[in-house]
């Protein structure tokens, strides 16, 4: 009977393990979608996940608090050209959706990225006022409908990207915003990283896809910098 009792529960634990390994890739998939109208030529700012859950975190994958603010530095200088020169600026927030994936968030990240926290509100420091928010349930922004609906009703072809984190949402974003045509811009000085080696991979793999990544000098993520 102990044995039966054995063999059901390491068959349960297996498949939940398939379970989250199965969820975890679909989270960091990037969509596909409508090619983009060859008109499409104006130019617009996302700025990714810049929420106090992620900006102001603290542990093993916390951002350093000098990059950071260097990065929202940035990130408000990169709005402010942006509605100098009249192309709309959006930003993009995280809300994990289902319960399996918050209470993992709940367990690993102490809820970090789950709906209806005080940090799931844009960093206090950026200065996105006026600027539509759109949510995304997993790492690529284009999984919600209406950011490529409202880029194509503004005859947006070119993009500029920022945020974080580089090894997750902002290479989700670039791949899906190239899976439909966009000519893609990393801006590396406004993005972060909190860890080097996944940054370096996510880095290699949008290039490989024709994404541009702009700056810091040496074309480094923010996670070798520091």
């Amino acid at each position: 009977m102990w044995l039966t009792i054995l063999g059901v529960a390491l068959a349960a634990l297996a498949g939940l393990a398939l379970y989250f390994v199965a969820t975890a890739r679909r989270i960091a998939r990037p969509t596909r979608g409508e090619p983009i109208a060859g008109e499409a030529t104006k130019a617009a700012l996302l700025v990714i996940d810049m929420q106090e859950d992620f900006t102001r975190s603290h542990g093993a994958n916390a951002y350093d608090g000098e990059e950071r603010d260097r990065a929202i530095a940035r990130i408000n200088a990169l709005v402010a050209a942006a509605r100098q020169a009249g192309e709309p600026v959006a930003f993009i927030r995280q809300e994990h959706q289902g319960r399996a994936v918050r209470w993992v968030a709940s367990l690993l990240l102490g809820g970090a990225g789950n709906p209806g926290r005080p940090g799931a509100r844009l960093d206090r420091d950026v200065d996105a006022d006026g600027c539509p928010v759109f949510v995304k349930h997993v790492a690529d922004a284009f999984s919600d409908p209406a950011l490529d609906a409202w880029l194509r009703e503004q005859e947006v072809g070119r993009l500029t990207l920022t945020g974080l984190d580089v090894a997750h949402c902002v290479r989700g974003t670039a791949l899906g915003a190239r899976n439909r045509g966009y000519r893609v811009t990393v801006d590396l000085a406004g993005s972060l990283a909190a860890r080097e080696k996944p940054a370096l991979h996510a880095t290699d793999e949008m290039e490989t896809a024709g994404v541009v990544l702009r700056g810091p000098e040496d074309g480094a993520p923010r996670a070798a910098m520091v």
